[in-house]
């Protein structure tokens, strides 16, 4: 029964996951239309702030508390549960107070000093609060979660992410006019009502939710020196995770600190830099963003997979796990990449109304299949225990990106340009660093020959795509031609893996289709298209 309730729960963590990356990934489309690419360029300066701090102060408290809670749960102590819950609490509201007021304290030092743009000003001071709700939220998910109880915590994060998708799409509608600073504001904001929502949630299913083990056992709050005891357990956990999520937010905090200064200084006014860095970080960074959800939910679903086959010394199994990820990865990975390459303009065009954002996607787009390696490869070593190698690798990938960074951007021929060739080539390296690891821990070895006929596939498929776009496109505008090069480009590339003999039945498996995909599986084979 108990395997089954992780089961469960295991799975609505996955689909809330992915539920709530595909729509903070989507929403960013008609947000990039009603800010520009200068406006989107002064959110992204701002969001990175907060999620880097939110990350040092409560990233990893979920699990801490987690392991708190089941701690005291295993030697059926009740009030030992309250007494923990109400330390956390006391802890995490004076932390996540802290945060705020510092965020909301240093917000000119931050706009001025750290991002060079001033007018990022009021977009961080907007956002400040967040920490704070974000902070507590993490709290209750983590008492939850300890209980094995992983629905609310799936609930309040699609919550948290509609209220904050809709709270940014109204407010910057409505306070466009006054400005683009105070219009960037405005979606800043709604990181804050997100946050309150999830929180307002957790707390009355709290107060609904079988109210009596938290009551029973009762034996009045915790003193100073019971919290500050807490207090070590819980950052005993909670930072070496804190540390690692901080990294992402961090290499987004320099990229706006880095790159709109150093298009300065290649000779573009404050204004047009920032509206640049809008069109990479804003525009073209999200369309890398909708492919990459694939992999990664899929190193989210292979962490205990993982886990539990090397537990068990199964390392046959293992390998095949792995081998079937990275294919499935690859096959997915590559079209996506050929495909935002060929129809970068096209597709900037349709969704964006600003084609100009064609060429940094162009040159971004090779990233999605190096990002999309790193995450799996990273669940992988999270599945064998090396929690700490991804964060590390991808610490050195954001050196090796700043650095190419800094001095890419000022070349004339690259521009902007050079920051999306950074960032490609600093995940190539947290990829390969990933995967030398999982050579040496687990003997693995990258599957580089199986590359050729996905490539090959992709590669008509471009073909075709191209041949069908310039061949619609002034027929029909780029507006209808455009989705029908993404269907056939789709059509195109799935029969040219199956005639080349690229998918394995394995491969279809781990789709999970049920029966309907047992008879897709079987008809296949039936016409030796698929081994």
């Amino acid at each position: 029964m108990a395997g089954g309730k992780f089961f469960k729960g295991t799975v609505l963590l996955a689909l809330a996951g992915f539920f709530t990356k595909l729509i903070g990934a989507v929403y960013r489309i008609p947000l990039a239309r009603l800010l520009g690419a200068e406006g989107m360029g002064l959110y992204q300066m701002a969001y990175p702030v907060y999620t880097m701090l939110w990350a040092l102060s409560a990233a990893g408290v979920p699990v801490a508390v987690s392991l708190l809670v089941a701690d005291q749960l295993s030697g059926s102590n009740r009030a030992g549960v309250k007494r923990v819950l109400t330390s956390v609490l006391v802890i995490m509201s004076l932390t996540g107070a802290l945060f705020s007021f510092l965020v909301y304290r240093g917000a000119a030092f931050f706009a001025q000093a750290v991002l060079h743009e001033p007018r990022a000003y009021f977009a961080i001071v907007a956002i400040s609060p967040a920490v704070f709700f974000a902070s507590l939220s993490a709290v209750l998910r983590g008492y939850f979660q300890g209980f094995q109880e992983m629905g609310p915590t799936a609930s309040s994060q699609v919550v948290e992410q509609l209220v904050r998708v809709v709270t940014v799409l109204a407010l910057v509608y409505y306070l466009l006019p006054y400005g683009l600073e105070i219009a960037a504001a405005g979606a800043a904001f709604g990181a804050v009502t997100g946050a309150m929502a999830s929180l307002a949630l957790l707390y009355y299913v709290f107060k609904k939710w079988q109210a009596s083990p938290y009551r029973a056992g009762s034996s009045g709050l915790p003193g100073p020196a019971e919290i500050a005891a807490v207090g070590r357990k819980l950052a005993q956990t909670a930072l070496p995770l804190s540390l690692g999520g901080i990294v992402l937010p961090v290499m987004q905090v320099v990229d706006a600190s880095i790159v709109p200064l150093r298009l300065q200084v290649a000779g573009l006014s404050p204004g047009q830099a920032t509206e640049q860095f809008g069109q990479l970080a804003g525009m073209a960074a999200t369309l890398i963003n909708l492919p990459a959800i694939v992999p990664v939910a899929l190193a989210t679903s292979l962490v205990p997979v993982i886990y539990e086959a090397y537990a068990g010394r199964r390392y046959r199994w293992l390998q095949a796990r792995i081998r079937t990820a990275v294919r499935i990865t690859v096959l997915l990975m590559i079209p996506a990449a050929v495909g935002l390459w060929v129809l970068a303009y096209p597709i900037c065009g349709l969704l964006y109304d600003l084609p100009a954002v064609g060429r940094p996607l162009r040159f971004l787009a090779p990233g999605v299949l190096a990002f999309g390696l790193y995450q799996v490869c990273a669940g992988v070593l999270q599945g064998l225990g090396k929690t700490y190698l991804p964060a590390v690798h991808l610490g050195v990938g954001v050196l090796v990106k700043s650095y190419l960074s800094y001095w890419l951007v000022t070349w004339p021929y690259l521009g902007i340009n050079g920051a999306a060739l950074a960032t490609v080539t600093g995940f190539s390296v947290a990829f390969w660093l990933n995967y030398r690891a999982l050579s040496r821990l687990a003997g693995f070895r990258f599957p580089w020959a199986f590359i050729g006929k996905p490539a090959l596939a992709a590669g008509i498929m471009a073909i075709v795509v191209y041949w069908i776009y310039t061949g619609t496109a002034p027929l029909v505008g780029n507006n209808v031609a455009t989705p029908v090069c993404v269907v056939a480009g789709a059509v195109t590339y799935g029969a040219g893996l199956l005639v080349l003999g690229a998918v394995e039945a394995a491969d279809l498996e781990q789709l999970h289709g049920g029966p309907f995909m047992g008879k897709i599986i079987r008809a296949l084979q039936k016409l030796r298209l698929l081994r």
